[in-house]
């Protein structure tokens, strides 16, 4: 008699510890302007920190690397387009045996007050939730970041 098959996971949640948050600009000519016609230049600003796994635990304890992106078109949804990515998914965790890397793009006010937040210790811990892409990679549909209120470690059991 064969063996019942196991339902198909699709999303998947992390929990992260967040700490050293750093700051990173860039300015240059928007080479790519039938991408971005409204965005003459490519300036970008970038807070990256160091996470710490939680959940889930086939990860428990292993450090990685974030980036929270900055972007204009999440303020302004009109300079979206139709088939862009973000209207789909925010970032993408990418779980690999030499990797373990979290990019988020948020809306830019959002990601500044979120770096000063991790720089004082307001904000602890980030979540995410996401689809399945593929063995190693998930993309995240969904993001929320905490402060010493909410205890990670207690919400995953």
């Amino acid at each position: 008699m064969p063996r019942p098959k196991k339902p198909v996971q699709t999303h998947e949640e992390y929990v992260f510890h967040v700490r050293a948050p750093s700051l990173s600009y860039h300015f240059g000519i928007e080479h790519n302007r039938q991408r971005r016609e409204w965005r003459p230049f490519d300036e970008s600003q970038t807070v990256k920190f160091v996470t710490e796994c939680i959940w889930p635990d086939r990860f428990k304890g292993r450090e990685g690397h974030a980036t929270l992106w900055p972007e204009p078109a999440l303020v302004d949804h009109k300079l979206l387009d139709e088939d862009d990515v973000l209207r789909k998914w925010v970032g993408y965790i990418k779980a690999t045996k030499g990797t373990f890397e979290t990019s988020i793009t948020l809306p830019p006010p959002v990601c500044w007050r979120l770096a000063q937040a991790m720089a004082s210790g307001l904000v602890c811990s980030m979540l995410t939730n996401g689809l399945i892409e593929t063995r190693g990679m998930n993309r995240v549909t969904s993001v929320s970041f905490h402060g010493e209120e909410f205890d990670p470690v207690e919400y995953v059991g």
